[in-house]
Protein backbone atom coordinates (compact mmCIF):
# COMPACT_ATOMS: atom_id res chain seq x y z
CA UNK A 1 0.00 0.00 0.00
CA UNK A 2 1.57 3.29 -1.11
CA UNK A 3 1.98 6.27 1.19
CA UNK A 4 -0.20 9.29 0.45
CA UNK A 5 0.91 11.64 3.23
CA UNK A 6 3.78 11.50 5.71
CA UNK A 7 3.97 14.10 8.51
CA UNK A 8 7.10 14.32 10.66
CA UNK A 9 7.40 16.52 13.74
CA UNK A 10 5.02 19.16 12.39
CA UNK A 11 4.48 22.11 14.75
CA UNK A 12 2.80 25.50 14.61
CA UNK A 13 3.13 28.20 17.22
CA UNK A 14 1.24 31.47 17.42
CA UNK A 15 3.40 33.33 19.91
CA UNK A 16 3.23 31.35 23.13
CA UNK A 17 0.29 29.30 21.88
CA UNK A 18 1.24 25.88 20.51
CA UNK A 19 -1.54 25.13 18.04
CA UNK A 20 0.13 21.91 16.83
CA UNK A 21 3.03 20.23 18.62
CA UNK A 22 5.43 17.70 17.07
CA UNK A 23 2.77 15.88 15.05
CA UNK A 24 3.66 12.63 13.30
CA UNK A 25 1.14 10.92 10.97
CA UNK A 26 1.17 8.46 8.10
CA UNK A 27 -1.80 8.09 5.76
CA UNK A 28 -1.90 5.33 3.14
CA UNK A 29 -3.78 5.04 -0.12
CA UNK A 30 -7.47 4.19 0.20
CA UNK A 31 -7.83 5.17 3.85
CA UNK A 32 -10.63 7.39 5.13
CA UNK A 33 -8.63 9.09 7.83
CA UNK A 34 -10.25 11.19 10.55
CA UNK A 35 -8.46 13.82 12.61
CA UNK A 36 -10.60 13.88 15.73
CA UNK A 37 -10.58 16.48 18.46
CA UNK A 38 -12.55 19.30 20.09
CA UNK A 39 -12.55 22.84 18.75
CA UNK A 40 -9.11 24.35 19.26
CA UNK A 41 -7.28 21.02 19.13
CA UNK A 42 -5.27 21.92 16.02
CA UNK A 43 -7.25 20.08 13.33
CA UNK A 44 -7.77 22.98 10.92
CA UNK A 45 -4.24 24.28 11.53
CA UNK A 46 -2.87 20.86 10.58
CA UNK A 47 -4.89 20.80 7.36
CA UNK A 48 -3.77 24.34 6.61
CA UNK A 49 -0.10 23.39 6.94
CA UNK A 50 -0.27 20.32 4.70
CA UNK A 51 -2.05 22.42 2.06
CA UNK A 52 0.57 25.23 2.17
CA UNK A 53 -2.01 27.67 3.51
CA UNK A 54 -0.34 27.95 6.94
CA UNK A 55 3.43 28.06 7.36
CA UNK A 56 4.69 25.53 9.91
CA UNK A 57 6.99 26.60 12.72
CA UNK A 58 8.96 23.37 12.43
CA UNK A 59 8.73 19.84 11.06
CA UNK A 60 7.97 18.57 7.58
CA UNK A 61 5.46 16.67 5.47
CA UNK A 62 5.50 15.01 2.08
CA UNK A 63 2.74 14.01 -0.34
CA UNK A 64 2.79 10.96 -2.60
CA UNK A 65 6.23 9.78 -1.48
CA UNK A 66 8.13 13.08 -1.91
CA UNK A 67 6.31 14.44 -4.95
CA UNK A 68 6.99 18.15 -5.49
CA UNK A 69 4.51 20.41 -3.62
CA UNK A 70 3.19 22.02 -6.83
CA UNK A 71 2.57 18.68 -8.52
CA UNK A 72 1.05 17.20 -5.35
CA UNK A 73 -1.36 20.10 -4.88
CA UNK A 74 -2.90 19.38 -8.28
CA UNK A 75 -3.82 15.90 -7.04
CA UNK A 76 -5.68 17.11 -3.96
CA UNK A 77 -9.27 18.34 -3.71
CA UNK A 78 -9.84 20.32 -0.52
CA UNK A 79 -12.61 22.13 1.34
CA UNK A 80 -11.31 24.14 4.28
CA UNK A 81 -13.79 26.96 4.62
CA UNK A 82 -17.53 27.59 4.33
CA UNK A 83 -18.79 26.95 0.77
CA UNK A 84 -18.01 30.02 -1.35
CA UNK A 85 -19.95 30.38 -4.58
CA UNK A 86 -21.71 33.19 -6.43
CA UNK A 87 -25.26 33.24 -4.98
CA UNK A 88 -27.00 34.41 -8.16
CA UNK A 89 -25.36 31.80 -10.40
CA UNK A 90 -26.55 28.24 -10.86
CA UNK A 91 -24.60 25.16 -9.78
CA UNK A 92 -23.45 24.57 -13.36
CA UNK A 93 -22.34 28.17 -13.79
CA UNK A 94 -20.43 28.13 -10.51
CA UNK A 95 -18.72 24.86 -11.40
CA UNK A 96 -17.74 26.24 -14.81
CA UNK A 97 -15.88 29.02 -13.01
CA UNK A 98 -14.23 26.49 -10.68
CA UNK A 99 -13.29 24.24 -13.61
CA UNK A 100 -11.70 27.19 -15.40
CA UNK A 101 -9.61 28.05 -12.33
CA UNK A 102 -8.55 24.42 -11.84
CA UNK A 103 -8.01 23.86 -15.57
CA UNK A 104 -10.43 20.95 -15.40
CA UNK A 105 -12.68 19.78 -18.22
CA UNK A 106 -16.25 21.09 -18.35
CA UNK A 107 -17.24 17.53 -19.27
CA UNK A 108 -16.77 16.56 -15.61
CA UNK A 109 -19.44 18.98 -14.39
CA UNK A 110 -22.47 16.80 -15.07
CA UNK A 111 -20.61 13.77 -13.74
CA UNK A 112 -19.75 15.32 -10.36
CA UNK A 113 -23.22 16.82 -9.96
CA UNK A 114 -24.63 13.34 -10.51
CA UNK A 115 -22.14 11.95 -8.00
CA UNK A 116 -23.21 14.35 -5.24
CA UNK A 117 -26.92 14.06 -6.03
CA UNK A 118 -27.53 17.55 -7.41
CA UNK A 119 -28.36 16.79 -11.03
CA UNK A 120 -32.00 17.74 -10.61
CA UNK A 121 -31.04 21.11 -9.09
CA UNK A 122 -28.08 21.93 -11.31
CA UNK A 123 -29.82 24.88 -12.98
CA UNK A 124 -31.07 26.41 -9.73
CA UNK A 125 -29.29 29.38 -8.21
CA UNK A 126 -26.89 28.71 -5.36
CA UNK A 127 -28.79 31.04 -3.02
CA UNK A 128 -31.78 28.68 -3.13
CA UNK A 129 -29.75 25.73 -1.82
CA UNK A 130 -29.98 24.32 1.70
CA UNK A 131 -26.80 24.07 3.80
CA UNK A 132 -26.50 20.38 2.95
CA UNK A 133 -26.82 21.08 -0.77
CA UNK A 134 -24.22 23.84 -0.55
CA UNK A 135 -21.83 21.44 1.13
CA UNK A 136 -22.47 18.82 -1.55
CA UNK A 137 -21.76 21.41 -4.25
CA UNK A 138 -18.45 22.18 -2.52
CA UNK A 139 -17.57 18.51 -2.64
CA UNK A 140 -18.52 18.46 -6.33
CA UNK A 141 -16.14 21.38 -6.91
CA UNK A 142 -13.36 19.54 -5.07
CA UNK A 143 -13.94 16.48 -7.28
CA UNK A 144 -13.89 18.35 -10.60
CA UNK A 145 -10.26 17.54 -11.39
CA UNK A 146 -10.82 13.92 -10.27
CA UNK A 147 -8.15 14.10 -7.54
CA UNK A 148 -7.01 10.89 -5.81
CA UNK A 149 -7.12 12.69 -2.44
CA UNK A 150 -10.00 14.63 -0.87
CA UNK A 151 -9.58 16.80 2.25
CA UNK A 152 -12.66 17.89 4.21
CA UNK A 153 -12.69 20.16 7.25
CA UNK A 154 -15.77 19.55 9.45
CA UNK A 155 -17.88 18.42 6.45
CA UNK A 156 -21.13 18.12 8.44
CA UNK A 157 -20.75 21.24 10.56
CA UNK A 158 -24.05 23.12 10.96
CA UNK A 159 -26.13 20.54 9.09
CA UNK A 160 -29.40 19.02 10.27
CA UNK A 161 -29.60 15.22 10.80
CA UNK A 162 -30.75 14.60 7.23
CA UNK A 163 -27.92 16.71 5.83
CA UNK A 164 -25.39 14.91 8.03
CA UNK A 165 -26.62 11.53 6.80
CA UNK A 166 -26.42 12.68 3.17
CA UNK A 167 -22.81 13.86 3.52
CA UNK A 168 -21.80 10.68 5.35
CA UNK A 169 -23.28 8.51 2.61
CA UNK A 170 -21.58 10.64 -0.03
CA UNK A 171 -18.18 10.27 1.66
CA UNK A 172 -18.65 6.50 1.80
CA UNK A 173 -19.55 6.37 -1.91
CA UNK A 174 -16.51 8.50 -2.84
CA UNK A 175 -14.26 6.23 -0.78
CA UNK A 176 -15.59 3.15 -2.63
CA UNK A 177 -14.06 4.58 -5.80
CA UNK A 178 -10.60 4.22 -4.25
CA UNK A 179 -10.00 7.82 -3.23
CA UNK A 180 -8.12 8.62 -0.06
CA UNK A 181 -10.09 10.94 2.21
CA UNK A 182 -8.74 13.01 5.07
CA UNK A 183 -11.34 14.72 7.23
CA UNK A 184 -11.24 16.75 10.41
CA UNK A 185 -14.14 16.48 12.83
CA UNK A 186 -15.11 16.98 16.45
CA UNK A 187 -18.00 14.50 16.05
CA UNK A 188 -17.22 11.04 17.40
CA UNK A 189 -20.18 9.44 15.65
CA UNK A 190 -19.10 10.86 12.31
CA UNK A 191 -15.62 9.38 12.59
CA UNK A 192 -16.93 6.00 13.74
CA UNK A 193 -19.42 5.70 10.88
CA UNK A 194 -17.20 7.01 8.07
CA UNK A 195 -13.50 6.54 8.83
CA UNK A 196 -11.23 3.51 8.54
CA UNK A 197 -8.43 5.15 10.58
CA UNK A 198 -8.19 8.11 12.92
CA UNK A 199 -6.05 10.05 15.35
CA UNK A 200 -7.04 12.05 18.42
CA UNK A 201 -5.66 15.55 18.97
CA UNK A 202 -5.91 17.58 22.15
CA UNK A 203 -4.39 21.06 22.33
CA UNK A 204 -2.25 20.25 19.32
CA UNK A 205 -0.84 17.01 20.72
CA UNK A 206 -1.58 13.58 19.24
CA UNK A 207 -2.96 11.26 21.92
CA UNK A 208 -3.79 8.22 19.80
CA UNK A 209 -3.58 6.87 16.27
CA UNK A 210 -4.89 3.66 14.73
CA UNK A 211 -7.61 1.80 12.86
CA UNK A 212 -11.21 2.32 13.96
CA UNK A 213 -11.79 -1.46 13.98
CA UNK A 214 -8.77 -2.02 16.22
CA UNK A 215 -9.92 0.33 18.95
CA UNK A 216 -13.54 -0.82 18.83
CA UNK A 217 -12.57 -4.47 18.58
CA UNK A 218 -14.88 -7.29 19.50
CA UNK A 219 -17.07 -7.54 22.59
CA UNK A 220 -18.15 -10.69 24.39
CA UNK A 221 -21.26 -9.21 26.01
CA UNK A 222 -24.78 -10.12 24.89
CA UNK A 223 -28.03 -8.49 26.02
CA UNK A 224 -31.07 -10.77 26.44
CA UNK A 225 -34.58 -10.31 27.78
CA UNK A 226 -37.79 -12.34 28.10
CA UNK A 227 -41.29 -11.94 29.53
CA UNK A 228 -40.19 -13.54 32.80
CA UNK A 229 -36.72 -12.26 33.62
CA UNK A 230 -36.42 -14.39 36.79
CA UNK A 231 -37.00 -17.62 34.84
CA UNK A 232 -34.55 -16.49 32.15
CA UNK A 233 -31.88 -15.66 34.73
CA UNK A 234 -32.27 -19.04 36.39
CA UNK A 235 -31.97 -20.78 33.03
CA UNK A 236 -28.84 -18.82 32.15
CA UNK A 237 -27.22 -19.75 35.47
CA UNK A 238 -27.62 -23.40 34.53
CA UNK A 239 -26.03 -22.83 31.11
CA UNK A 240 -22.25 -23.17 31.36
CA UNK A 241 -21.49 -20.54 28.74
CA UNK A 242 -20.97 -17.33 30.70
CA UNK A 243 -18.31 -15.77 32.89
CA UNK A 244 -20.89 -13.49 34.48
CA UNK A 245 -24.62 -12.62 34.39
CA UNK A 246 -25.89 -9.19 35.45
CA UNK A 247 -29.26 -7.45 35.48
CA UNK A 248 -29.33 -4.08 33.82
CA UNK A 249 -32.35 -1.94 32.86
CA UNK A 250 -34.83 -4.81 32.70
CA UNK A 251 -32.55 -7.18 30.83
CA UNK A 252 -29.65 -9.56 31.40
CA UNK A 253 -26.13 -8.78 30.29
CA UNK A 254 -24.24 -12.00 29.63
CA UNK A 255 -20.45 -11.99 29.49
CA UNK A 256 -19.89 -15.01 27.29
CA UNK A 257 -17.05 -17.48 27.21
CA UNK A 258 -14.97 -17.72 24.05
CA UNK A 259 -16.85 -19.09 21.06
CA UNK A 260 -20.37 -18.65 22.46
CA UNK A 261 -22.69 -16.91 19.98
CA UNK A 262 -26.05 -15.15 20.12
CA UNK A 263 -27.50 -17.85 17.87
CA UNK A 264 -26.48 -20.59 20.33
CA UNK A 265 -28.06 -18.74 23.25
CA UNK A 266 -31.29 -18.14 21.35
CA UNK A 267 -31.52 -21.80 20.32
CA UNK A 268 -30.81 -23.02 23.87
CA UNK A 269 -33.53 -20.81 25.37
CA UNK A 270 -36.09 -21.85 22.75
CA UNK A 271 -35.39 -25.54 23.39
CA UNK A 272 -35.90 -24.92 27.11
CA UNK A 273 -39.28 -23.27 26.50
CA UNK A 274 -38.31 -19.61 26.79
CA UNK A 275 -38.75 -17.25 23.85
CA UNK A 276 -36.34 -14.34 23.94
CA UNK A 277 -37.78 -10.89 23.29
CA UNK A 278 -34.28 -9.55 22.72
CA UNK A 279 -30.87 -11.01 21.95
CA UNK A 280 -28.26 -8.45 20.96
CA UNK A 281 -24.46 -8.57 20.90
CA UNK A 282 -23.06 -5.39 22.41
CA UNK A 283 -20.69 -3.26 20.37
CA UNK A 284 -18.28 -0.68 21.67
CA UNK A 285 -18.73 2.96 20.73
CA UNK A 286 -15.98 5.35 19.76
CA UNK A 287 -17.30 7.70 22.44
CA UNK A 288 -16.49 5.18 25.18
CA UNK A 289 -13.02 4.52 23.81
CA UNK A 290 -12.39 8.24 23.23
CA UNK A 291 -13.12 8.98 26.89
CA UNK A 292 -10.75 6.18 27.90
CA UNK A 293 -8.01 7.70 25.75
CA UNK A 294 -8.50 11.10 27.38
CA UNK A 295 -8.47 9.58 30.87
CA UNK A 296 -5.29 7.59 30.18
CA UNK A 297 -3.49 10.65 28.83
Amino acid sequence: MSSILSIKGLSKNYGKLKAVSNLNLNIDQGQVYGILGPNGSGKTTTLGMILDVVAPTSGSYSWFEDMSPIAARKRIGAILETPCFYPYLTAVQNLRITAHIKEASFVRIDEVLQQVGLSDRKNDKFKTYSLGMKQRLSIAAALLADPPVLILDEPTNGLDPQGIAEIRNLIREIAKNGKTILLASHLLDEVQKVCTHFCVLRQGVKLHEGAVTDILGETNEIEVSASNLDDLEELMKNYDAFDSIERENGQLVLKTKEGVTSEQINKYCFEKGITLKKVLARTKSLEQEFLKILEEK
